[in-house]
């Protein structure tokens, strides 16, 4: 164990205030960063209207202690995709969740299989996808026989909309 003789101390007491302030800037830099991004946000949006500029930085502010509660893939495509517009970005986060629940319930067919293959990670777009898809199935499952659903179907597999709108396009 090693002693620190009195110029020792003398010269670790005259640099404590600014180890203790780097300390603090660099703990508090993320927070910093963040304000800093929501106020060039919401004066890039709000360049001429303060109220506006006023409600968009609570607004960010709210979104992003928001965000904290949500961690993994989901958000991190949505931080992709949104940036550092904090409400968007919950927004989508929200959508997505909500997205991937309803997939979980939804069948889990060709059609689900080719729509996540399609939209990797983007459970909005999957479900998007499969609703319409299975749509169009039961559009042309309901409403159309014969030879020209025939060669649509042997011409675009099981791309629904696209058998459909081949069939349309035959006048059937």
């Amino acid at each position: 164990m090693s002693v620190i003789n009195g110029d020792e101390g003398a010269m670790y007491r005259e640099r404590l205030p600014f180890y203790a302030a780097i300390l603090a800037v660099s703990l508090s830099s993320p927070a910093v960063a963040d304000e800093s991004s929501i106020q060039a946000h919401c004066s890039d949006e709000w360049p001429d209207d303060y109220e506006m500029r006023t409600y968009c930085v609570t607004e960010q502010r709210q979104a992003l202690k928001g965000l904290a509660s949500f961690g993994g893939a989901i958000r991190e495509h949505c931080e992709r995709e949104w940036g550092t517009d904090y409400v968007m970005t919950l927004h989508c986060i929200k959508e997505q969740r909500a997205s991937e629940i309803a997939i979980s319930h939804a069948p889990d067919d060709e059609i689900a299989t080719r729509c996540a293959r399609e939209w990797p990670n983007e459970y909005s777009m999957q479900e998007h996808c499969a609703k319409e898809r299975r749509s169009a199935k039961d559009n042309i499952e309901r409403n159309y026989s014969g030879p020209v659903r025939t060669a649509c179907e042997r011409e675009w597999g099981t791309e629904y909309e696209m058998v459909e709108y081949c069939i349309e396009e035959q006048g059937e």
